[in-house]
């Protein structure tokens, strides 16, 4: 996990093409691409997408962490069972090349963006071909923000070639001055969309109660512990949403969620979710079990989750696993003996926090391969549950459910499981959404608890629930 120098002179003073011309003869003969931080509004990192640019991404976690990107500077691709190694070996040949500059600000580390599909070969439909199997980007314009901490803008460019952005570096620099996010504030009816038939979701439903109960006679069977079972949610809007508005939704309708967005060749991903994969932070981690739901309107739901046995069951299968997958190569691993509470608007979760420590050379990504897919996506036995998940489903997840998230040169980084999520393509919304199938599942109410999970994404695209 070797980069480039990390450095810190004096900031750079002068116009902006001063700037980015001095920065340009600092930086080292072999750099290949460098990093210039320059001084930035403090303001909601969705921003800085405008008018729904074709290459962004986005990652802002309820913690105070934002990152917005627009462009591209590098890309990373990998494909099959060894993505993972593939990407965790390019990234540290990139940053070795990578140099990052004080400009008018600080800089900070380096960072690429992006995840994993939730299968190798399931994300190859038109839909999903955009991302392939992995895919992670390390932007051309990056604005990060943390808490009340100051902003930054990195440029990332060839030395010879950053004089080059000015004018688009000033221009993303007016707009965040402007910090006008395209419709924040704007009434779910901006996008009247009509519900879906009667018949149809009546179709949806039935569809899913026959699979569901095919899960659980095969759970009766002793074939399986769990499966997660997924559905897809197809809604043609007025208009093709614009990216900045939808975030700022999500901001509102789901602010104890990572809000994250990858927008590649003409399609954006995108969603918000509440759990937590793998967060590494020098030799700390931290991981959390989230497994276990009820809607949030219920009047007795706190009760009734936190004294139900299927959903106690369900949680505790994940709570195992993801400690199973973790005490292999962590010291002083804790959990509490009992889950919490974890209030989002529309449903309640149980969840488990998981801490530990770790050798500080363990990359996040050897981390991320070893718990994907927790039992709170997948199932248990893993394998077993993966091959049912792909014969039965009617979609491919593709990103669904999958790793998205970050990491740096020191192997530092956050990754998040990709629920509540899906894609944008023009004017049509494709929403993935799933619920856990154990012993004691009832299909009808595992199916009625998708349509509240489904309530914050309908929510921010304008979409009434």
């Amino acid at each position: 996990m070797n980069s480039a120098p990390f450095t810190t002179p004096a900031p750079l003073e002068g116009s902006l093409p001063e700037v980015l011309r001095a920065a340009a003869a600092r930086s080292p003969n072999d750099a290949a691409i460098v990093g210039v931080a320059l001084e930035a509004p403090d303001v909601p990192a969705e921003a800085l997408l405008g008018a729904s640019p074709d290459e962004a991404l986005v990652f802002v976690t309820p913690a105070g962490f934002e990152s917005a990107g627009l462009g591209t500077a590098a890309t990373l691709t990998a494909s099959g069972n060894e993505r993972f190694a593939s990407i965790q070996q390019q990234a540290s040949e990139l940053f070795s090349r990578v140099t990052t500059l004080a400009g008018t600000a600080a800089p900070e580390r380096p960072r690429l963006f992006g995840g994993f599909a939730f299968q190798p070969g399931r994300a190859a439909t038109d839909l999903w071909r955009p991302f392939g199997e992995a895919r992670f980007v390390l932007p051309r314009l990056l604005y990060t923000r943390r808490g009340t901490n100051a902003a930054t803008l990195t440029l990332f460019a060839p030395p010879a070639e950053l004089e080059s952005f000015a004018d688009q570096v000033e221009e993303t620099l007016s707009l965040l001055r402007a910090a006008v996010v395209p419709g924040a504030s704007a009434a779910p009816a901006a996008w009247p969309t009509p519900a879906p038939p009667a018949d149809e979701t009546n179709q949806e439903a039935l569809r899913w109660c026959v699979l569901a109960d095919r899960i659980c006679a095969a759970i009766a069977r002793g074939e399986y512990e769990k499966v997660v079972l997924a559905r897809r949610v197809e809604i043609a809007l007025a208009r093709r949403p614009e990216l900045g508005a939808v975030l700022a939704r999500l901001r509102a309708q789901a602010p104890e969620c990572t809000r994250f967005l990858l927008a590649h060749g003409g399609a954006t991903f995108l969603g918000a979710t509440p759990e937590r994969l793998i967060r590494k932070q020098g030799s700390v981690i931290d991981s959390e079990a989230v497994a276990g739901s009820i809607n949030s309107g219920d009047p007795s739901g706190v009760s009734k989750l936190l004294e139900s046995e299927k959903d106690l069951l369900e949680h505790g299968v994940v709570v195992r696993d993801i400690v199973a997958a973790l005490e292999p190569v962590t010291d002083e691993l804790e959990h509490p003996r009992r889950p919490e509470l974890h209030r989002l608007k529309h449903v309640l979760h149980l969840r488990t926090p998981i801490r530990g420590r770790v050798p500080e050379n363990r990359h996040v990504l050897s981390l991320v391969e070893r718990l994907h897919p927790t039992p709170a996506v997948g199932g248990v036995p893993t394998a077993a549950a993966q091959a049912w998940i792909a014969r039965h489903e009617r979609h491919e997840r593709g990103w669904y459910a999958g790793p998205f998230g970050w990491f740096d040169a020191s192997g530092d980084g956050e990754f998040v499981v990709a629920l509540r999520s899906g894609v944008l393509v023009g004017e049509r919304a494709h929403l993935y959404v799933g619920a856990g199938i154990v012993q004691g599942s009832a299909p009808d109410d595992e199916f009625i608890e998708t349509q509240w999970k489904l309530a914050a994404m309908a929510g921010a695209l304008g979409v009434g629930s």
